[in-house]
């Protein structure tokens, strides 16, 4: 599994997505962009029989390949970190919420991410835009934007003050013995 070695938290995961969003974006027009350029550093083409560019040929070529390989690499890294935020839990949780369904559904019982407000409603609130937050466009533009919590007390499902399913003793990595975040 990747890790990042918590460089990344409450007030900057924001611009991390973000900074991967643009990264992808730049390295796919890079590719989509310069292909023909690559095609002549490989001699495939016939309108121009010498490099016309300061840079050396294969130099470029090298550029090029790079910048794909990393379009690819962090293009999963984001799909996977949009994934966690869409259904509102992190590396660990994601592996705790298997288990807890798992042990729910032994009992016949469902279990309910009491943070998952939705696909869409997790984006907003992880983002920080729309009624409650900043406007769209601060999607584009690198603005520093503060998250919407605190950092201790996160959005809930309406009605959700604790996950369903999960009974006292069952938490896996909550080290407080806070009796209100599990299930009866």
């Amino acid at each position: 599994m990747l890790r990042i070695n918590q460089c990344v938290g409450l007030h900057n995961e924001r611009h991390f997505v973000m900074f991967m969003m643009y990264l992808v974006l730049s390295t796919f027009c890079f590719g989509v962009l310069g292909y023909q350029k690559l095609f002549e550093t490989l001699g495939f083409s016939i309108h121009h029989p010498q490099w016309p560019h300061f840079v050396p040929e294969v130099v470029y070529a090298m550029i090029y390949i790079l910048s794909v390989v990393l379009c690819f690499a962090v293009g999963v890294m984001l799909t996977w970190h949009l994934w966690g935020i869409t259904k509102a839990e992190t590396s660990v949780e994601s592996q705790d919420n298997e288990q807890y369904r798992e042990r729910a559904k032994a009992r016949r019982e469902t279990f309910v991410n009491s943070y998952d407000l939705g696909r869409r409603k997790n984006l907003v609130v992880f983002f920080n835009i729309g009624d409650t937050g900043y406007p769209w466009y601060t999607l584009i533009f690198p603005f520093r934007i503060m998250p919407y919590t605190d950092g201790r007390s996160w959005a809930r499902r309406e009605g959700y003050d604790r996950h369903h399913g999960i009974r006292a003793g069952e938490e896996l990595t909550d080290e407080s013995n806070d009796e209100d975040d599990y299930d009866d």
